[in-house]
């Protein structure tokens, strides 16, 4: 379709567009003069989530703070904070209100509190400006005056709501931990009780940091072990003597019949060194030489005796020591079952502490969190702190002449040139080549044009038919 066609179609469905745009300019009109203005009032607040807990010395993530920024905006069109408005406010002793809310349908189904403050949160919205920490708190009534005071009152009440939601949170927390506690406090001293109960029917005591070698049991069974090893290697001597024969002082210097074998040793190698330098001298007979050999013979039976009385030594010492090695083989194994025994009742001693010792960590980290919990019902701050308060606004947020007029007129007429092109469109009269080519698919041979004179003849027939009939 072309322009100049568009055009002759507006022109033939002028009566629409102006139709339309008239109701458009009366409906604004309307809505200008008749519709009640409508001001809006803002108080603004920040929000700090970043700051440091005082109690807890942490700071909030960033997924925290939108969660915050979530619940203050949950927080300010909630039940709650609505009547605290209205106790605020004293909303409810008007006899104008006290009469509507007789009229109304909440009559005898709820309170005059609770319908006061259902009809105010609908009046309320709260947001986040983009990009900021700055809560908007925003109400909307026909009077400028009540609208900041409604909206610095919402404010004020839910500063307050979130120190007194947090002080609550903490007070509920510290009292839901008291009976922790006491049960806590009731195990830590039956564990300490059965301690003190194993180490008084035990005697058994654990070793500290300063005592940790004094293991009785462990030093006696060290020594049994020690005295034992050292009798076996004195056996093992004392048999290779016996077995070998011998005499030698190095075998054992502290023996007195080795001394004694080594001394007559001694002498009989003097006798016979005397006897070997007066053999060619002195004849056999001689009373020297007979004297020499009866020394000599006399040396050579205190040898042989004194060998026999150290072998019968030997083998006494051999049987003393085995008996000694007997006796240090039970005590050895008394000893060990002694250990084992207190070994096992060290373990459970150690088991005993363990869980004392776990038990008063447990209690001293529940009693620093109810701790916190206590300090945080006592808290009177918040993270949020007013900005900017409401002011009365002087010139109404709805309607706006200079808005809705210039919108009214321009969409009436938009509206109405679409209206004349769909009632142009559902016409199936044909004016146009273009109006033949699309009503039927046979092919356009030609158009005949009329000129003015045929024009005026044809308007002359129709007059004539037209008074005829």
């Amino acid at each position: 379709m072309s322009p100049s066609e568009m055009l002759y179609i507006l022109w033939r469905r002028a009566w629409i567009v102006a139709l339309t745009f008239l109701s458009a300019a009366v409906v604004a009109a309307g809505v200008v003069l008749f519709v009640p203005s409508r001001y809006d009032a803002e108080a603004t607040a920040s929000i700090d989530p970043g700051s440091i807990n005082p109690v807890t010395d942490m700071a909030a993530s960033p997924m925290s703070t939108t969660l915050i920024q979530g619940n203050l905006i949950q927080l300010v069109g909630s039940q709650r904070v609505a009547l605290d408005v209205v106790k605020r406010l004293n909303l409810t002793s008007s006899p104008y209100i006290q009469a509507e809310y007789r009229a109304s349908s909440s009559f005898g189904r709820e309170s005059i509190d609770d319908w006061m403050a259902g009809t105010i949160i609908k009046n309320v919205v709260a947001q986040f400006e983009p990009g900021t920490n700055v809560l908007s708190i925003k109400y909307k009534t026909s009077d400028p005056n009540q609208a900041a005071l409604f909206a610095n009152t919402f404010l004020a009440a839910t500063i307050d709501e979130t120190i007194a939601m947090k002080a609550a949170a903490g007070d509920q927390t510290a009292r839901w931990f008291a009976p922790q506690l006491q049960d806590l406090r009731r195990d830590l001293q039956e564990a300490r009780n059965a301690l003190e109960q194993f180490q008084s029917r035990t005697n058994v005591v654990a070793p500290s940091a300063n005592n940790l070698g004094s293991d009785t049991e462990s030093a006696a069974l060290g020594a049994v072990t020690t005295d034992l090893a050292n009798a076996r290697a004195t056996l093992t001597s004392l048999q290779s003597r016996l077995a070998s024969g011998a005499t030698e002082l190095a075998a054992d210097p502290s023996d007195p019949d080795l001394q004694l074998i080594n001394g007559l040793k001694d002498k009989i190698a003097s006798a016979q060194a005397e006897i070997e330098s007066v053999k060619n001298s002195l004849g056999a007979n001689n009373p020297k030489m007979v004297s020499a050999s009866a020394n000599l013979a006399t040396l050579r039976k205190q040898f042989a005796d004194a060998t026999e009385k150290s072998r019968e030594h030997l083998k006494q010492r051999i049987a003393s020591v085995q008996s000694q090695i007997a006796a240090l083989e039970m005590a050895q194994a008394q000893d060990q079952k002694t250990l084992i025994a207190a070994q096992g009742q060290r373990d459970r001693l150690g088991d005993l502490q363990r869980d004392v010792v776990f038990k008063l960590d447990e209690l001293n980290a529940r009693e620093r969190v109810a701790s916190q919990a206590r300090l945080q019902s006592k808290l009177t701050f918040g993270d949020i702190s007013p900005l900017d308060k409401a002011v009365a606004p002087i010139s109404p947020a709805f309607p706006k002449p200079i808005i809705v007029i210039p919108a009214a007129l321009g969409g009436g007429l938009t509206l109405g040139m679409i209206l004349a092109l769909i009632a142009e469109a559902t016409d199936r009269r044909i004016r146009f080549p273009a109006d033949f080519a699309s009503a039927t698919s046979a092919p356009l041979l030609g158009v005949i044009q009329a000129t003015r004179r045929g024009r005026r003849l044809g308007d002359e027939r129709r007059r004539r038919l037209l008074a005829a009939s």
